[in-house]
């Protein structure tokens, strides 16, 4: 990273040396403003088999549903904005916090909060850095380049992604360290170029371990016509001796983990190319994403028998995501369908003795961040974020919607459908649905890997033999009681499918079922939030 920003700063140092005039007088500083804007929630929820018992041989596993309870928490956030003429700071602190005392770093604290407040409430050090960044214009009148006529916003530290995709959670979503460059070329021709340092290696005595895990995206944005706007998008993302942390990179599959220690010195990397549109045309809507993925995992050749040396895997692989949508007056009506392919049963990257060997090409779907659980956010209450964001199915990570288009290794289909009813403005009523199948048959009969939410299902026979994942509905409202101040209630039931069912949970941690499988049980939440904007 080093090297790049030298090369950048050089670059601008000669263009400045070209144009004397034009900096030759600063213009008197405006005044500055800042501003603070934020949002505090306070949650409450009564779930059940929605968490998984995380004791020994236990973790995140749908097949136990002797987990229940009732828990609340708040979280607020808070963005300073400080600004000088067009130049901007911001930082956002954000703080989360579950009521009553909870094991400290258990979870981050409990279901994504940071600590329990105890009987004294009073908590030292637990306040998260969301954002931190700088954003000024780069050319353009004002800018750093002025000579250059197009106006380009740049910014510079931790960040939101934005300007990508329309659906959060199918390519990048939450936040980054990095560079963006937003430029408008024409009142209807807009891109977005961002580059994300995910890892950062420095040097072997400073930052002993790190590597140098990096992705790049670029993003053109072209209004067509009023109502029509389309997004050729493209990204490059490498990962050298596995992932940063379990919302990046490439999850456990099938058994094959690439943040094992075996895949020390190894690379992954990935083009995604494809893009979104959005079209309106009175009260219809349609929103389709095609995204086409390939690319290179490299592998210890003790994984892939009959070779030597380090062996390369293909990626390739895709996923096709539509919401089309229809509004008259107070009633809105969508529909969404979304499909990635998967691998079959006895297709593995890795070898597993008498069930297959290794060297299969990689055919599930990676983003390169989530945004913690943001895909089919609003259409799952249970596997994505809803009115309870912290509090989804706590299955492996590969298996859970918010985070992973694709069931494991075994791809996914989805159909959901929503309806919105405004009684009166400040009174929404909410119904959503959805089912789910795996794109291939998944082997119930595997061993779920015990682990922290990372793990995955080893087949440990040649096919697989149920696809069929469940049935979610969710019945709701939201309230507006207040200026700025909403109350939100969804209740939320999935119908498991036979396809979540699995054998024991490890080979060293077997745990005692009704019959040789594990039986997935259902799961249901009640949710309520209060939440005050401004």
């Amino acid at each position: 990273m080093r090297r790049t920003l030298t090369a950048v700063l050089s670059v601008v140092a000669i263009l400045g040396l070209l144009a004397p005039p034009v900096f030759a007088q600063a213009p008197a500083a405006p005044a500055p403003k800042v501003t603070i804007n934020g949002l505090v929630d306070f949650v409450t929820t009564i779930y059940r088999n929605a968490t998984g018992d995380v004791g020994a041989g236990r973790a995140r596993d749908i097949t136990n549903d002797d987990d229940k309870g009732w828990y609340s928490r708040e979280r607020g956030v808070f963005t300073i904005t400080g600004e000088v003429g067009k130049a901007k700071g911001v930082l956002a602190l954000e703080f989360d916090f579950n009521n009553g005392r909870t094991v400290t770093n258990f979870e981050g604290g409990g279901f994504g909060g940071n600590q329990g407040l105890d009987i004294e409430t009073d908590e030292k050090g637990q306040a998260e850095v969301k954002w931190l960044y700088l954003e000024t214009p780069i050319t353009g009148p004002g800018s750093l380049m002025p000579f250059i006529p197009v106006a380009s916003i740049g910014r510079f530290g931790g960040q939101p992604f934005r300007g990508h995709d329309y659906k959060p959670g199918i390519q990048a979503t939450g936040d980054f360290p990095g560079v963006t460059l937003e430029t408008t070329w024409a009142p209807n021709l807009r891109s977005t170029l961002t580059y994300v340092q995910i890892d950062e290696g420095l040097d072997p005595i400073t930052n002993p371990g790190g590597t140098e895990d990096w992705a790049i995206l670029l993003s053109v944005e072209v209004d067509v016509f009023k109502g029509l706007t389309v997004k050729p998008t493209y990204s490059f993302v490498r990962y050298d001796q596995g992932n940063s942390s379990g919302n990046t990179g490439t999850f456990a599959r099938g058994g094959f983990d690439p943040n094992a220690a075996a895949q020390a010195n190894k690379f992954t990397y990935r083009h995604t190319l494809g893009g979104d549109v959005r079209w309106t045309s009175g009260p219809f809507s349609f929103q389709p994403t095609f995204l086409y993925q390939f690319g290179k995992q490299e592998v210890p050749s003790a994984l892939i028998p009959g070779t030597t040396g380090t062996q390369e895997v293909d990626i390739n692989t895709f996923i096709f995501d539509v919401i089309g949508g229809y509004r008259a007056g107070p009633l809105t009506i969508e529909g969404r369908v979304m499909y990635t392919p998967g691998m079959k049963a006895n297709e593995c990257v890795q070898n597993i003795p008498g069930v297959c060997s290794g060297g299969s090409d990689i055919n599930t779907y990676e983003v390169i961040n989530n945004g913690s659980t943001s895909y089919w956010a609003g259409w799952s209450d249970i596997e994505a974020s809803g009115v309870d964001y912290n509090l989804s199915l706590r299955q492996n990570s590969g298996n859970q919607l918010g985070r992973s288009p694709s069931y494991d290794k075994y791809g996914r289909i989805a159909l959901g459908a929503a309806l919105d009813y405004a009684l009166t403005p400040a009174l929404i009523f909410h119904a959503v649905t959805n089912v789910q199948w795996t794109a291939e048959k998944v082997d119930t009969n595997s061993t779920l890997v015990a682990g922290t939410g990372t793990g995955s299902l080893v087949p440990v026979k040649s096919s697989g033999d149920k696809r069929y994942l469940g049935n979610e509905w969710n019945l709701g409202f939201t309230y507006r009681f207040a200026p700025n101040v909403a109350f939100d209630l969804i209740g939320a039931y999935l119908f498991v499918g036979e396809a979540r069912d699995h054998g024991p949970v490890s080979p060293t941690q077997p745990r005692a079922c009704a019959s040789a499988r594990c039986e997935a049980e259902d799961v249901y939440k009640l949710s309520a939030r209060v939440r005050l904007t401004w």
